[in-house]
C-alpha cells in the first residue's frame, strides 16, 4: 500500500520595519470582576450567591454599580471593597446567613432579583453612569466544570483578571458549597483514588485503591465514598481509618462479611452501601466531613467507562495522571480472575501496590492521517497486535461489532477478522474509491465511509469493542456494553509531532505494542530532507515575499506567529501541493506590523 506523504522542515524569519504607524483605543482593564457563582447550590436558589473581587492595588467604591443581566442588583452608596478584597450579593440572605453565617464575608446589603439559571447564563455589571465593567457568560454543559451544577461546588474564576468567557478559567470550588467571601483554596490533592476495579465475580470483587499522596499519615474516619457526586453519603470510613505516609489503603466490598469497612458489606448495593456500575461506566468520589457529617472538601473524583471482567482502571502516571485499563491487577496480590472462587478471602488481603502499564491493544491505531494535502483524503490505519487472528465482532453475537468513535464514527461489518500483524484501513470514501484512488492492493482490507471529520487543529479517536449482552434477570438485560480498547487524543502542535499538519505526512505509531495517548508514542510518515533555504524581503506595501525552492514530491507549510513569547499558535497562511518537477516557489505574506515570524515547514 502506498499513500502519499511528504516531508516536513521549519525555517524561522523574522521581519522588522523601520516605522509603524496605527490608532488604536485600548479599554482599561476593569478593576472588579466576578470570581465565584454559586448558580446551582444544593437546597435549591435561596442559596446561590455572587462573589466579586476588586483586582487593583486600591480600595474601591462601586457604590451606584449594577448587576443588569441575569440578575438585578443594586451596590448601596458607599459601598467599598478593599484592595483584592471579595465582596458577596446574594439570592435570600436569611438563607446564605443560615448556610455560611457572616464572620470575615463582606455582604453586600439585601438581596439581589432573579435568579441564576442552572442552564447557563450572562451577568452584566455597570458601573455608577452607566458604562460597561464587566459581561460574563458561565454555561453548565461543555468543557465548563461540570460538578458546580447541582453538585455541591460552585464555579470559581481561575484568574478574575483574565477571559471571564473562557471555560479553561473556571474550576468548581473544593470547598463543599464554595467559599463566598474567601478566595478558594483550589485542589487540595492529599489522597487520591488510584485504581478501581468494578466487573467482578468470585474469586475477586469491586474495590477501590487510594494513595496518600503526603508525608504523614491520614485519618480517613468519617470521610464518605461513593460512585455518584450527586449522592456523597454513600460508606463512611470508619473513625481511625488511617492511610500511611506516601502509602496505599484498599477498600473491599467484603459482601457478606457485615464488616464496616466493607462499601457493599450486607451486598444490597443499595444506599447507604454501593457497588460500581461496570456496563454503564461509573464514577467514584472520596469527600471529606467533620464529626457531624457535614461535608467540607471534595478530596477526589474519577469516571471510567464499561469494563471487561477482571481489568480495573488505575492511574497512568502512577498517582498523577488519568485512570486507563490496566494491563494486570495491582492491589496487593497475585489473585486475578483466573482463579478458583475460594480464593476470594486471599483476594481481600491486598494493601495495594503501583500500577502496572496500561492495557494495550489487540487492535491499535497505527497510523492518523488527519490533515492530508489539497484533494487527498484523511484515513485511520489500525494493526493487530496479538499472536492469534482477531475477530472484529462478538463470536457469539456476530451483529455486535467493533467500533470507532469521537472525532469519526465507524462499525465494522460483521464477519471481519484480522490476522496478527494486519492492517487495515478505515476512510471517509467507499472502500472500492479509496482503493482505486491510492491503488492500494486487494490484499489490505479498506472499510468506510465513516461519518465526521478528523480536526486539523486535533482531535479523539477511540477504538470500543463489544462486551457479551447483560442477561436475565439483570435490569439491563439485553444491553451490550462497549468496551474502549483505545483512545488517541493528538495534537496539530509540539510535542506532537508538527509535520503531520497539512505536509501530506501521516502520525505514525512508534510502537504499536506500547501506549500510544502519549506524544512521545508518534512520529509521521515523513520522508526526512535538507530544510529549504529561504529568503525573505520586504515587498513594498504588500508584506513580506520569501522564496525557496520546492523539491519534487514534497509539500510545504507557510505559518506565521506575531509574536514568539506570546504561547498563541502559529497560523497556517498556505498550503502548498508538492510540484511534479522541483522548481522556485515565491510568496508574499501580508504584513502591517512591527514584528511577524515566519516559518516554512
Amino acid at each position: 500500500m502506498k499513500i502519499p506523504f511528504l516531508g516536513a522542515w521549519r525555517q524561522r524569519l523574522a521581519i522588522g520595519s523601520a516605522t509603524v504607524g496605527s490608532a488604536f483605543s485600548l479599554l482599561a482593564a476593569p478593576q472588579i470582576s466576578v470570581s465565584e457563582i454559586q448558580y446551582n447550590p444544593p437546597g435549591g436558589s435561596d442559596y446561590e450567591f455572587l462573589e466579586l473581587v476588586n483586582v487593583s492595588a486600591s480600595p474601591l467604591n462601586i457604590g451606584g454599580y449594577k448587576l443588569t443581566t441575569g440578575v438585578t442588583y443594586t451596590f448601596s452608596a458607599g459601598t467599598v471593597v478593599p484592595a483584592g478584597g471579595r465582596i458577596v450579593v446574594c439570592n435570600t440572605r436569611s438563607a446564605f446567613l443560615s448556610r455560611y453565617g457572616s464572620t470575615g464575608i463582606l455582604l453586600g446589603s439585601g438581596s439581589y432579583s432573579g435568579k441564576l439559571s442552572d442552564s447557563g447564563d450572562t451577568l452584566t455589571l455597570v458601573d455608577s453612569v452607566g458604562s460597561g465593567v464587566f459581561k460574563c457568560t458561565y454555561d453548565s454543559s461543555g468543557a465548563w466544570p461540570s460538578r458546580a451544577n447541582g453538585l455541591g461546588s460552585s464555579l470559581e474564576c481561575i484568574d478574575p483578571a483574565g477571559n471571564l468567557n473562557d471555560p479553561a478559567n473556571w474550576r468548581s470550588s473544593t470547598e463543599y458549597n464554595g467559599s463566598p467571601g474567601h478566595a478558594g483554596i483550589g485542589a487540595q490533592k492529599s489522597v487520591v483514588i488510584n485504581e478501581v476495579l468494578t466487573h467482578t465475580d468470585p474469586p475477586i470483587e469491586d474495590a477501590i485503591e487510594l494513595y496518600n499522596l503526603t508525608d504523614a499519615a491520614i485519618d480517613l474516619g468519617g470521610w464518605y465514598l461513593s460512585n455518584n457526586r450527586a449522592t456523597p453519603k454513600k460508606f463512611r470510613f470508619p473513625v481511625g481509618t488511617l492511610i500511611p505516609a506516601h502509602g496505599f489503603r484498599v477498600f473491599y466490598e467484603l459482601t457478606g462479611t457485615g464488616s464496616p469497612l466493607g462499601f457493599n458489606s450486607r451486598g444490597t448495593g443499595n444506599d447507604p452501601e454501593f457497588t460500581f456500575n461496570s456496563a454503564h461506566g461509573d464514577e467514584a468520589v472520596i469527600v471529606s466531613a467533620d464529626a457531624a457529617g457535614n461535608l467540607l472538601t471534595w478530596i477526589d473524583a474519577v469516571s471510567f467507562d464499561s469494563a471487561e471482567h477482571g481489568v480495573s482502571f488505575g492511574r497512568y502516571p502512577d498517582f498523577t495522571g488519568p485512570l486507563v485499563a490496566m494491563e494486570r491487577l495491582t492491589l496487593g496480590t497475585a489473585i486475578d480472575a483466573t482463579y478458583p472462587a475460594e480464593f476470594l478471602s486471599q483476594f481481600r488481603t491486598g494493601t495495594g501496590a503501583s500500577n502496572s502499564l496500561p492495557r494495550v491493544g489487540p487492535l491499535v491505531f497505527n497510523r492518523i492521517q488527519y490533515h492530508p494535502l489539497t484533494n487527498q483524503d484523511e484515513f485511520l490505519e489500525l494493526i493487530n497486535i496479538a499472536s492469534t487472528n482477531l475477530p472484529l465482532f462478538d463470536i457469539r453475537f456476530p451483529t455486535n461489532t467493533w467500533r470507532i468513535r469521537n472525532a469519526v464514527n465507524y462499525d465494522f461489518p460483521a464477519g471481519v477478522v484480522l490476522k496478527p500483524d494486519e492492517k487495515c484501513l478505515v476512510t471517509p470514501l467507499s472502500p472500492v474509491a479509496f482503493r482505486a484512488k491510492y491503488s492500494i492492493p486487494a490484499s489490505i482490507q479498506v472499510f468506510g465511509p465513516w461519518t465526521n471529520l478528523l480536526n486539523n487543529a486535533g482531535d479523539t479517536v477511540e477504538l470500543f469493542k463489544p462486551d457479551p449482552p447483560q442477561e436475565p434477570p439483570h435490569p439491563d438485560a439485553g444491553y451490550v456494553p462497549y468496551i474502549r480498547v483505545e483512545k488517541i487524543t493528538y495534537d496539530a502542535s509540539a510535542p506532537w509531532p508538527v509535520a503531520a499538519d497539512g505536509t501530506g505526512a501521516a502520525l505514525q505509531r512508534i510502537n504499536p505494542k506500547l501506549y500510544a495517548n502519549v506524544a512521545t508514542n508518534w512520529t509521521t510518515d515523513a520522508v526526512v530532507s535538507t530544510p529549504p533555504a529561504v529568503t525573505a524581503t520586504l515587498d513594498g506595501a504588500n508584506g513580506i515575499r520569501i522564496a525557496f525552492t520546492a523539491v519534487a514530491g514534497h509539500g510545504y507549510v507557510i505559518e506565521t506567529l506575531a509574536d514568539l513569547g506570546s504561547g498563541t499558535s502559529w497560523k497556517t497562511y498556505r498550503v502548498l501541493d508538492p510540484p511534479s518537477v522541483s522548481a522556485l516557489v515565491e510568496v508574499t505574506v501580508p504584513f502591517s506590523g512591527s514584528v511577524l515570524f515566519v516559518r516554512v515547514r
